[in-house]
């Protein structure tokens, strides 16, 4: 009888166990002033019919959480390194930030990204994910403004998950408009959280490309271990394709 009771407890929790690990709050854990590394490849296909352009970029980048409240997270990032190849067809670009001085393009183009490489920038994010602002963004670059690191953040919801419940959230992008996409939790393990991403981008009340991605968090902490996105936009004359993975 002891032998029996004793496992069906086991089973009991066992079972109360797994179901458990089906459900999730999303909710950032932050671990301060503990620097963490990431890699961000970055590739856009920009096709104009006879004219096209490829770019391929790779940047590293070292992230400090410094302060956390109830509801947000202060954090620096610094980028370490860049690399860079253009192929425009007749002319082609290469840069690399640990030899700027290698020919007159590089020359200009470290110009543009210098500050980004000397300045880390700050910004405050809610523990659901959402960029609430930058507050410290090098001056003088061309290359990154405040919009696009809000765009690219995404927005946990308030409430628990379980495996392949779905949530919406949208963002609004500068010059395109709205881009809405639809989330959806696909598993917990120990590896990692896994959630999908599918949606459309929208310009002046017309749809005009569409946007997929796969997110992995950190079981734990919930901060992003790994990204794929792949966006494609196309008017009548230019279809531009461009893909962000962090590594």
């Amino acid at each position: 009888m002891i032998k029996t009771l004793s496992l069906a407890f086991l089973s009991f929790f066992i079972i109360t166990t797994l179901i458990a690990q089906d459900k999730v709050l999303l909710k950032l854990k932050p671990d301060l002033n503990n620097p963490f590394s990431q890699k961000m490849h970055m590739t856009i296909d920009v096709n104009a019919g006879a004219q096209s352009t490829m770019i391929d970029a790779t940047m590293l980048c070292e992230t400090t959480n410094t302060n956390a409240t109830d509801s947000t997270l202060t954090y620096a990032t610094k980028y370490t390194e860049m690399i860079m190849a253009m192929d425009a067809g007749m002319m082609t670009v290469n840069y690399d930030s640990k030899n700027p001085e290698a020919n007159e393009l590089s020359k200009q183009i470290h110009e543009k990204v210098k500050t980004l490489l000397e300045t880390p920038i700050v910004a405050v994010m809610s523990l659901n994910g959402k960029i609430k602002n930058v507050e410290d963004l090098p001056d003088d670059n061309d290359l990154f403004d405040a919009n696009m690191l809000k765009e690219a953040a995404f927005e946990y919801p308030n409430r628990e998950l379980k495996v392949g419940e779905q949530w919406k959230a949208t963002a609004n992008n500068k010059s395109l408009g709205p881009i809405e996409q639809t989330y959806t939790l696909k598993s917990i393990s120990a590896e990692g959280i896994s959630i999908t991403s599918e949606g459309s981008i929208t310009a002046e009340g017309q749809t005009v490309g569409s946007i997929t991605g796969q997110y992995l968090l950190n079981p734990k902490t919930h901060y992003l271990k790994a990204l794929t996105l792949e966006t494609k936009v196309k008017n009548k004359e230019v279809e531009v394709t461009s893909k962000i993975e962090i590594l």
